[in-house]
């Protein structure tokens, strides 16, 4: 709209925007949501939805059934070529399969309870059942130990890169010795996890005697995936009706690496996303490269401000495998990104602030059979950055009579996670604990907020954010088939407003800096072929302490009434 530079006409437009500029109590009157606060609650609603890790290629490709159903009746099963493992021990797995009429596939899989046992023992090796005569009831399975014998690359896909593929699966064994199960399993699944390719292994007799070769199979998985969606997710002031989406571009140069573009479309705000990814080292390692950016207008009862903004972000990162398991992961990340927020009203400018944050982060997830199988993953990252109020002159002042947020800051931010399966009737249980700490006032980009369909769903978007803050988020579910899942949830938070206060900072309101949120719920779910729809009801439970002066939350609604929420969208 080009205003930044027109002058401000009248007294009273002037003391508004000084007062927008230095930032108005919650206690006082609502604050209108600023491109920080916009950025962080948009960011959450353009997150893709979470993949889960891939499952390990196997390395013996089973044996389909013989069409004309031959079965055999087995009298005797003996396991020839073992010498890591006893030969009697591994019989003593299949024992059980020993006078019964068994398939060509149904003695295929008693085969891999053997090679199962092996790669829980440490080892990979292929265990199959050779050309052989069964007329009398006696079934070898043979055991193909060996050491590593080098391998070579069997690409099938027209993008793929064979040779790439078959330095990842293969990076960490060493010529000469038995395959290790942890660095197999390890490569295959990094290979797997590498945007539109798909990699399994074979092993195959090596060229010297007491050596196997593992065969590296590669294939194209889709080059272009994405999604879309509609919800009300969205801050009321720009919109509560959304349009989110995202389009992938997967393995251009044939390695596995990946551009991607996701937006989202509201009637006040437009974000848009832009990321590539490209592995930069067989073991793990990945660098990427995003930026972003974001405008608004805000509306309904800001309308009259004349409020509108932008934001602006652009960084890189690195990640690293530390353990890549089909049962357990944990990646390392650092990054640095560098953020530019503008907000203006009443042809004012009122702010101007930059950023600079370096980012270490920890995240990872496990698998376990506990009580019926379930999964727990989490994360914690500590943040490092400057905040730097630039050019206009009453935020600065507003900002170092009150907060003090300008200068360095750090904060550590944490997600703990549980999906825990209820036995085999289809209830399971999901709990989630995150927060974050800091050590001084933050901008409002880097700030914990309650409310949201995230977060403590009976609060609207953007509601009781601060400085520090704690959030529990408890589910009941059950799948009731067809793809439908209903859930029954409970959330709680608490924030701090300010890590530290300073005379006044209330408006004389007496209203606390830390407050509770809660709220609980019901859900429907549905995901099939590729389509989810998801729908909540949520009502309070208790007040809200950081209601405005109008006593109602920060969208206009009232404090104890109920909130809706409901997003469909498709996968491709």
């Amino acid at each position: 709209m080009n205003r930044l530079h027109r002058p401000i006409r009248g007294s009273r437009h002037t003391l508004i925007a000084c007062a927008l500029a230095g930032g108005l109590s919650a206690a006082h009157a609502q604050t209108p949501p600023d491109a920080g606060a916009l950025q962080r609650e948009a960011e959450r609603s353009l997150a893709p939805r979470p993949v889960a890790p891939a499952v390990a290629a196997p390395l013996v490709r089973p044996m389909a059934e013989d069409a004309k159903g031959v079965r055999v009746a087995v009298t005797r099963i003996s396991v020839e070529g073992a010498s890591l493992i006893p030969a009697a021990e591994l019989e003593a797995l299949v024992a059980d399969r020993v006078g019964q009429s068994l398939t060509l596939a149904e003695l295929e899989h008693a085969a891999q309870r053997i090679a199962e046992h092996y790669r829980q023992r440490g080892w990979f090796v292929r265990v199959y059942l050779p050309e052989q005569d069964v007329t009398g009831g006696h079934v070898r399975i043979q055991v193909l130990e060996g050491r590593y014998g080098g391998s070579r690359a069997e690409p099938k896909g027209s993008r793929v890169n064979g040779e790439w593929v078959r330095r990842v699966v293969t990076h960490r064994l060493q010529p000469g010795e038995p395959l290790p199960a942890a660095d197999v399993e390890r490569g295959l699944l990094l290979a797997n996890s590498l945007p539109g390719i798909y990699a399994a292994g074979l092993l195959e007799a090596g060229e010297s005697q007491s050596t196997s070769r593992l065969v590296i199979y590669s294939d194209d998985k889709p080059f272009v995936t994405g999604d879309a969606a509609l919800n009300n997710y969205g801050v009321k002031a720009t919109g509560r009706a959304q349009a989110v989406g995202g389009v992938a571009l997967n393995n251009l140069s044939g390695i596995g690496d990946q551009l991607a573009l996701r937006g989202l479309a509201a009637e006040g705000l437009n974000n848009v996303q832009i990321r590539y990814v490209l592995p930069i080292h067989p073991d793990g390692w990945r660098l990427g490269a995003h930026f972003s950016a974001l405008d608004y207008e805000l509306g309904d009862r800001y309308r009259a401000l004349d409020a509108e903004g932008k934001a602006k972000t652009g960084g890189l990162d690195l990640t690293y495998a530390l353990v890549r398991q089909r049962d357990r992961n944990l990646n390392l990340g650092a990054g640095y990104e560098h953020r530019r927020y503008e907000d203006d009203a009443l042809d004012a400018a009122l702010r101007r602030h930059r950023i600079g944050a370096f980012t270490l982060s920890l995240s990872g997830d496990m698998r376990d059979s506990l009580h019926g199988g379930g999964i727990s993953w989490g994360s914690v990252q500590l943040i490092r950055g400057q905040l730097d109020i630039r050019d206009v002159a009453a935020d600065k002042a507003a900002d170092r009579a009150g907060p003090r947020a300008e200068g360095g800051y750090a904060k550590l931010a944490f997600s703990l996670n549980r999906l825990q399966a209820l036995g085999d009737s289809g209830w399971q249980i999901q709990a989630g604990l995150s927060g974050q700490w800091a050590d001084g006032n933050l901008a409002s980009s880097e700030q914990f907020g309650l409310g949201g369909p995230y977060r403590v769903r009976a609060f609207p978007v953007n509601e009781a954010s601060g400085d520090e803050g704690v959030l529990f988020k408890l589910e009941l579910q059950k799948h009731l088939g067809g793809g439908w899942q209903a859930v029954a949830f409970y959330d709680a938070g608490r924030i701090r407003q300010y890590k530290d206060t300073w005379a006044g900072w209330d408006g004389g309101s007496g209203q606390p800096n830390g407050y509770s949120l809660a709220g609980a719920g019901l859900g429907l779910n549905w995901n099939r072929d590729g389509w989810q729809l998801a729908a909540s009801a949520a009502v309070p439970v208790g007040g809200n302490p950081g209601k405005g002066s109008d006593g109602r939350n920060n969208d206009g609604s009232k404090p104890s009434s109920a909130r809706f929420w409901l997003t469909l969208g498709r996968e491709f």
